[in-house]
């Protein structure tokens, strides 16, 4: 059944507002944070590792075009960057650009 009356004000919300609860884990400004040895072992692991140079790469693909890669992505358990990178290196493979150095500089021929 329609609502008699008019709704007065702009918030469909009752009044009140949200309650928020009381943090606990909040940090007692000028304490320093306690670093667990198991932490210090895996930030060192993690920092060591380095791979090649990577840039971001925005673009627009066809609706078919992205199914299909969603379903290798799915299916065959890649990765989006690695599909696009193959595909591109082949490409441009095919046109014979010339390869490029790891920080990705062309050396003039």
């Amino acid at each position: 059944m329609a609502q008699a009356g008019k709704r007065e004000g702009n918030s469909a919300r009752p009044s009140g507002g949200r309650t928020s609860k009381p943090r606990n884990d909040a940090r007692v400004s000028g304490s320093s944070p306690e670093v667990k040895p198991s932490t210090v072992a895996l930030s060192s692991k993690l920092e060591s590792r380095r791979g090649p140079v990577k840039v971001q790469l925005n673009t627009w693909v066809l609706a078919s075009t992205e199914a299909r890669l969603k379903w290798l992505v799915k299916n065959r358990q890649f990765t989006v960057t690695s599909v696009v990178d193959v595909a591109l290196q082949e490409l441009l493979d095919r046109y014979d650009v010339p390869p490029a150095d790891p920080d990705g500089r062309i050396r003039e021929q």
